[in-house]
């Protein structure tokens, strides 16, 4: 295990800047704390969390814990964290829970244990079950892509994003809908798309309306029959879905690879369009609503700056916007 010692000569000072370091000392110019935070990293230094607790001081550390690293939209969150982390002196801790409740609880419960001094979380429905004991604390929390009643947070407005896609797939000419969503996460996505499409007089059959249980879909190596099976759904023909949201561009991205090798063009048979517009998305030319992850950023750090929770709750929501591509409308067509 690496010591301060250790950590001093990988960044080429004296034990007792990095010790001030650590300690948040305001007098550590802006070059050295990076290289101290850098040498950290590198030795998967972690300071004694008791210390700090003594002396009240700040570790440096913000915990940030996500559903998973599958879905590169969390990757890219990440990649932003860091950055902001780093212009501020701070080091990043991720954990991911994979959508298992019990898993989320234990993860909070040992990085407060490190002595983290803020969190950014994308939490599951364990929130609520920590939102007291998180609040004694007093550690600084944002919740991020979702909107909390117990916490500060940053999210994107959903609901904009799903109507933007019902009324692409309507301009477009499409009379026929469906979509794949998370049981228990995507609903009010689903409800807009739904009500938008209903406000044209039309309807989502039964039939292409298709849930998975949540976290399921990102699991897609341990999880591809569930995929499998919308796909052959969809190729059947029996209920044809001429339009088709995805919750997000992973599981767009399997199932327009599916479609065509089952000989089902995209888009002339089916429209698709996802969220998240993550790089894949746009390599692939997938038509997704786009979240603006530098600025989601941005604001959970200045929700978090403080070493004292505010006695109000601060939601901030950002409008999404739908990047439009090959997967939803022909490259010959006329732009929109």
């Amino acid at each position: 295990m690496a010591s301060l010692k250790d950590v001093a000569k990988r960044a080429g000072v004296s034990t007792a800047t990095v010790s001030r370091v650590i300690n948040n000392h305001p007098g550590v110019v802006q070059e050295t704390r990076k290289a101290v935070h850098d040498a950290m990293d590198y030795l998967c230094y972690v300071p004694d969390k008791s210390a700090f607790q003594l002396s009240g001081k700040c570790s440096g550390l913000v915990g940030v814990v996500l559903p998973n690293l599958v879905n590169p939209h969390f990757c890219e969150l990440l990649a932003t964290f860091e950055e902001e982390a780093k212009h501020i002196g701070k080091s990043i801790i991720v954990k991911t829970h994979q959508n298992q409740p019990q898993q989320d609880k234990q993860i909070i419960h040992t990085l407060v244990g490190m002595g983290i001094d803020s969190l950014l979380w994308v939490p599951t429905e364990a929130e609520a079950g920590l939102s007291e004991w998180l609040t004694i604390t007093n550690i600084p929390v944002a919740v991020v892509t979702q909107v909390s009643r117990f916490f500060n947070s940053v999210s994107i407005n959903q609901a904009k994003g799903a109507e933007s896609i019902a009324e692409h797939f309507i301009h477009t000419g499409c009379t026929s809908f469906g979509f794949v969503a998370q049981q228990g996460v995507d609903n009010r996505k689903v409800s807009s798309y739904s009500k938008k499409i209903a406000s044209h007089g039309l309807t989502i059959a039964k039939e292409n309306q298709f849930w998975i249980s949540k976290g399921e879909g990102e699991k897609i190596s341990g999880h591809i029959h569930i995929l499998d099976v919308i796909i052959e759904k969809l190729a059947s023909g029996q209920q044809p879905c001429a339009s088709l949201l995805v919750y997000n561009d992973v599981v767009a991205s399997y199932i327009i690879e599916g479609l065509k090798e089952r000989g089902i063009i995209v888009p002339g048979d089916i429209a698709i369009a996802s969220f998240d517009n993550t790089l894949l998305a746009q390599t692939k030319k997938i038509t997704s609503v786009a979240q603006p992850i530098n600025e989601i950023a941005h604001l959970a750090f200045q929700l978090v700056k403080n070493k004292h929770r505010q006695e109000s709750i601060e939601m901030y929501e950002i409008v999404s916007r739908l990047m439009i591509r090959d997967s939803s409308i022909d490259i010959t067509m006329t732009t929109l």
